[in-house]
């Protein structure tokens, strides 16, 4: 009696491994494949049959609520693309009196010596630099201008006068949008004790350049100086000094910013430079060399109000949204209609109101 049992139940065993070989060998027939991740964040998607698979492939679906059995929508493969701020090369240049750190590419103009040095730094073919003056004078009699004796006249000796004056000749217009004193005024004041400050600002302002739309930081110190009166005719001059400039195109200087910060912060002397300079001076002193942050002081300053309103302007005329990553902070400008198309995920949001005053970092496209 105990084998015909061994017997059956081998029978049986037998019997389901067919029909499980036969269950296993329909399904692939049908051409079902299990689910799998796809697309940029690995969400899922329910595979599609061929246009040729039978409509019906005899299993019963499960009742389910109305939708949640429509196809899962692909995410969109996209590219991001870092800024030109935002993937600097750096390299160092040197000349006999000053070194900097540049970007690779930039080009270094300089002239003068120990007892006036004049640098200007750019980025070849685009309305974007630095530079920086030690001292220039302005004639307070325009009649010295017509004698030849200097080129530059001021009438009030402001700093607004003396940029627009100088700007005149190569800008459609130079418009100040914004102005304050500099937070070292006052350690400015007390090198030269016996010299009053008659202006000191720094200045936030919108310009044309040959067409191009640019904005820029703009910072001297303007000296009270005495009158020099003879024959009718007054020979004193204004003397202004620590003439620092920045500038970029309309809207991208929050972005350049950092790279202008690190140029300026870069700047040194050069031994040969102290030498001359302590010999024109007589003096053992060393001149200061370090970065002129209080140019840049009416930029902070600026409204925030309106930076926002002219980004959100900017976006929408060039069609972008702006999107921030939120695993490394960093902020791009998107295709209008990114976050709708990368369908549900954690990785990018929109940005806050206060952010469109960031800048941004690059772009994010298809």
């Amino acid at each position: 009696m105990i084998q015909p049992k061994r017997k059956t139940a081998a029978l049986i065993c037998a019997v389901l491994l067919l029909l499980q070989a036969c269950l296993m060998s329909a399904c692939a027939a049908s051409g079902d494949e299990p689910i799998k991740p796809t697309g940029v964040f690995g969400k899922t998607e329910t595979p599609q049959k061929s246009a040729d698979a039978p409509a019906d492939s005899g299993r019963t679906q499960p009742d389910v609520p109305t939708g949640q059995n429509d196809p899962v929508k692909p995410a969109v493969d996209f590219t991001v693309k870092p800024a030109e701020w935002a993937s600097v090369e750096w390299e160092q240049y040197s000349s006999p009196y000053f070194t900097l750190t540049i970007p690779k590419g930039w080009e270094v103009q300089w002239k003068g010596n120990a007892q006036q040095l004049y640098w200007y730094i750019s980025k070849p073919g685009v309305l974007l630099g630095m530079s920086n003056l030690d001292h220039r004078y302005a004639a307070k009699d325009y009649r010295l201008c017509q004698m030849g004796i200097t080129d530059l006249y001021l009438s009030n000796a402001t700093v607004d006068e003396f940029f627009s004056t100088i700007y005149a000749n190569t800008t459609d217009y130079f418009t100040v949008k914004n102005a304050c004193v500099p937070s070292n005024y006052a350690q400015l004041q007390a090198l030269r004790p016996n010299d009053p400050i008659k202006d000191y600002r720094s200045l936030w302002a919108e310009f044309s350049e040959n067409g191009q739309e640019g904005e820029g930081v703009y910072s001297a110190v303007v000296m009270n100086s005495k009158d020099v009166w003879s024959a009718g005719m007054n020979y004193g001059m204004w003397e202004i000094n620590c003439i620092v400039t920045q500038w970029a195109p309309r809207g991208e200087f929050v972005n350049w910013y950092p790279v202008l910060h690190k140029i300026a912060q870069s700047f040194s002397y050069t031994q040969y430079y102290v030498q001359e300079w302590r010999s024109v001076l007589g003096t053992t002193l060393t001149p200061d060399s370090s970065g002129n942050d209080s140019v840049v002081e009416a930029f902070e300053e600026r409204s925030t109000a309106d930076t926002i309103l002219q980004e959100k302007r900017s976006d929408m005329i060039g069609e972008y949204e702006r999107v921030v990553d939120n695993e490394t902070g960093n902020i791009y400008r998107a295709w209008n209609g990114f976050l709708e198309d990368i369908g549900e995920q954690n990785r990018y949001s929109a940005i806050t109101e206060s952010q469109y005053a960031d800048g941004y970092v690059g772009w994010i496209e298809k």
